[in-house]
């Protein structure tokens, strides 16, 4: 069986009296995309400078594509490509210089590196802005530009900070796309931090991480049928009396229960079977319900139930 990409034994990282990494356990299979999944401030950035070894454990260990962060943090740097919370770009250069300019760091022959930044730039939509200063580019440009700094050297380890910040509807797909594509042609891993649900849905693996610790780590859809999540659900109709909306309230396994601006009633259920019990007791009640939707996909839900209700951390999900 190959090494996993990435694995650490209870990583743990203090500032003072504060753990801001807290025996962190991850096994992270080579050529996956893997997703680590929480709030700001739950500990993800601290994470990856860990692995990256810019900062020292307190306690615990981690390997890096087989180097110990401890020990060999330069060899995993040389060959891993990464895109923090800033661009590190050189703002007073064009984007072709940036680019010429790391790929001088990352010792690229010039015939390689002209060639490189050609496909880059080219694939990306951004070879006519090529003698552009960055300086002059917006946010989401500067940070589709980092990006393709950190794969100048053609690394097989990337790491991306929220990658889609800043990026419209398009870049954002066309991200995706070479991200899968790095992963499945080329076995690049690819680990993306971000707090959102719906992007690290498209991973292959994903950890949650909350208040520094890992609370759950599985594949998408084995988390999603973790049985803590409570579920939004929107039902259209008409007669949701205050008095109505109150009863439904009172149930156990309604958590919240309100009426929204579009006179829809909006509740919060936990257990498989409370929606449809909620719905017979509005038509047992007098109301007339129209329509009921689901609001969350079943990952957002449980990233909610961990991360807002406080759920302990379960075993990892397969």
């Amino acid at each position: 069986m190959p090494s996993p990409a990435i694995l650490t034994e209870q990583l743990t990282r203090t500032v003072g009296a504060k753990t801001i990494v807290d025996r962190v356990n991850l096994s992270v299979s080579a050529g996956v995309i893997f997703g680590l999944l929480g709030p700001m401030g739950a500990g993800k950035t601290t994470l990856i400078r860990l692995l990256l070894g810019l900062i020292e454990p307190a306690y615990g260990a981690a390997w890096v594509l087989g180097y110990n962060v401890r020990t060999n943090a330069h060899s995993i740097r040389a060959r891993t490509g990464v895109v923090l919370q800033s661009p590190g770009l050189y703002e007073n250069l064009t984007a072709f210089e940036n680019l010429d300019l790391f790929g001088r760091i990352w010792h690229l022959p010039a015939l390689e590196r002209n060639e490189r930044i050609r496909a880059l730039l080219r694939h990306h939509g951004l070879w006519e802005r090529r003698n552009e200063r960055v300086a002059d580019w917006s946010p989401g440009m500067k940070h589709k530009l980092a990006i393709l700094r950190a794969l100048m050297h053609r690394p097989k380890l990337l790491m991306l900070d929220e990658p889609t910040g800043g990026l419209d509807a398009v870049d954002r797909e066309l991200l995706r796309a070479d991200l899968t594509s790095l992963a499945r042609q080329e076995g690049v891993t690819v680990l993306i931090a971000t707090h959102d649900p719906t992007e690290a849905a498209l991973c292959d693996e994903i950890a949650i991480m909350h208040r520094g610790r890992i609370v759950a780590a599985g594949t998408p859809d084995a988390i999603a049928r973790m049985p803590v999540a409570r579920r939004r659900v929107v039902i259209a109709g008409r007669g949701f009396t205050p008095e109505l909306v109150e009863l439904v309230q009172s149930r156990q396994d309604v958590t919240h229960a309100a009426i929204d601006e579009q006179n829809r009633l909006v509740i919060e259920v936990s257990g498989q079977a409370a929606c449809a019990a909620v719905v017979n007791l509005l038509v047992e009640s007098g109301a007339d319900v129209d329509s009921v939707m689901r609001c969350d996909d079943n990952l957002a839900a449980v990233y909610r139930a961990f991360v807002e209700d406080g759920h302990e951390a379960r075993p990892v999900a397969r």
